[in-house]
């Protein structure tokens, strides 16, 4: 039996993603495809537009045939703990025999070689990392800068081959850790190594628009450009507006943006949309009754961050203009957005510490022929398989309670926010049925 493991979000799913599942079939031969997806919030530290069972509707009628739930803890942390987070959860059903990813190169070789760099971290380019970080460079650029000295000083001429001298292949190197895409797939090299999977590595090209492109297409649109013109489109969106869309099914957006299934879906999407800031009086109220030592313990946060969160907290607006208020050149957007999310879920540092690969198989929804693949997770999984949320607290470990936990918290948070904007008619997990087809 083949089948393919897809890390994905598909916040929301797009043609892009529909390739990817497509070429992976054809490159792999492939029995069954799993997605390992976020739930209801995303790994860049904010709600995902849509909840998690739509989206995991999208994928299901868009070419897979089962979606597990990443758990939260690993779908709202850094690239690297979510990558180990995502292939521990793949590797761990016992049956996934491939792991598909996507790439914005095409330079496999290059990309596999900063991957085992970064894996066996040489003292050569730990050396030449502390000298970067020192000088002040942010981590992103100080890691590129510390590869390509290593790189000129082993590697260059073996990996010149494909680059044809040190200045293509410099650029090729700061490309590879620039991009999202490059630098996720990086990580899952690393946590393929890191936890000695089977699971062959299986990189896709990108196709389409970049990962942060925002324009609106009639062929390839990005999630970013979905999730762009529907927040300009629905700013302050209620049921009542949710309710004319989603009986016409009329979004702006081109129907041939996205694969018609998951169009479809989207344009009768029974709920408001959300988006961080959404989020914004939840995290007013945190930021003003937390002290400095508790705001230093959530998950993404130090000492110096939480300083600055006590100094402009007064000037606190919404969620993303209080990060571009706060923001610098080393401490990112990003992880500011993650540090909001963990504040919110009450995710610490010691929960990252502690908790290393996740402890069950949440199924999300699969498809009717796909089981067989249930049945041979259930054979040879090294976790418990949870299709029925009611029966999760007495079947799971205590260890793994707190993980579980933390997932019906985020689904709650979600519903809150559905609420503030006039909508009470998400359910819960408890209550949801899962996705079938």
């Amino acid at each position: 039996m083949n089948v393919i493991g897809i890390i994905a979000e598909y916040n929301p799913f797009h043609r892009g993603h529909e390739y990817q599942i497509q070429r992976l079939k054809e490159l792999c031969g492939t029995d069954y495809v799993i997605a390992a997806m976020s739930g209801n919030f995303v790994q860049r530290g904010a709600p995902s537009l849509m909840d998690k069972y739509s989206r995991a509707k999208m994928a299901l009628s868009c070419g897979a045939d089962l979606v597990l739930e990443l758990p939260t803890l690993f779908a709202t942390a850094s690239a690297e703990y979510f990558a180990k987070g995502a292939v521990a959860l793949l590797n761990s059903a016992g049956v996934v025999t491939h792991l598909g990813f996507g790439t914005e190169t095409g330079n496999w070789k290059l990309l596999s070689a900063l991957a085992a760099i970064l894996a066996k971290e040489p003292k050569f380019y730990q050396e030449q990392l502390r000298q970067e970080l020192r000088a002040g460079a942010a981590f992103p650029a100080a890691r590129a800068a510390a590869l390509q000295h290593y790189i000129h000083a082993n590697d260059a001429q073996a990996l010149q081959h494909g680059a044809g001298n040190w200045a293509a292949l410099h650029e090729e190197i700061e490309k590879a850790l620039s991009s999202p895409n490059n630098i996720l797939a990086l990580e899952y090299l690393q946590a393929l190594d890191a936890c000695g999977s089977s699971m062959a590595p299986v990189p896709v090209l990108r196709n389409g628009r970049g990962y942060h492109d925002t324009t609106v297409a009639e062929d390839f649109c990005s999630a970013s450009a979905i999730r762009s013109c529907l927040k300009e489109k629905f700013p302050q969106q209620t049921p009542a507006m949710t309710y004319i869309y989603s009986q016409n099914g009329s979004l702006p957006l081109p129907e041939t943006a996205m694969p018609k299934p998951a169009y479809d879906i989207l344009a009768h999407y029974p709920h408001p949309f959300l988006f961080e800031d959404d989020l914004s009086a939840l995290l007013h109220y945190e930021l003003l009754t937390n002290d400095k030592e508790l705001l230093a313990a959530w998950g993404d946060s130090s000492p110096d961050i939480a300083s600055r969160l006590l100094a402009g907290r007064n000037c606190f607006t919404n969620w993303s203009g209080f990060i571009q208020h706060i923001k610098t050149k080393n401490i990112t957007y990003s992880r500011l957005s993650r540090l909001f999310t963990h504040m919110l879920l009450h995710i610490r540092q010691e929960d990252l510490q502690t908790f290393t690969a996740p402890a069950y198989l949440r199924v999300l929804g699969f498809r009717k022929a796909a089981a067989p693949l249930l049945s041979a997770i259930k054979s040879h999984s090294s976790l418990p398989l949870i299709t029925n949320a009611k029966n999760a607290e007495r079947s799971l470990p205590p260890e793994a309670l707190r993980l579980w936990q933390l997932d019906m918290r985020s689904t709650d948070l979600y519903r809150l926010c559905l609420t503030a904007k006039g909508d009470n008619t998400m359910k819960n997990d408890y209550r949801q049925p899962l996705i079938c087809l």
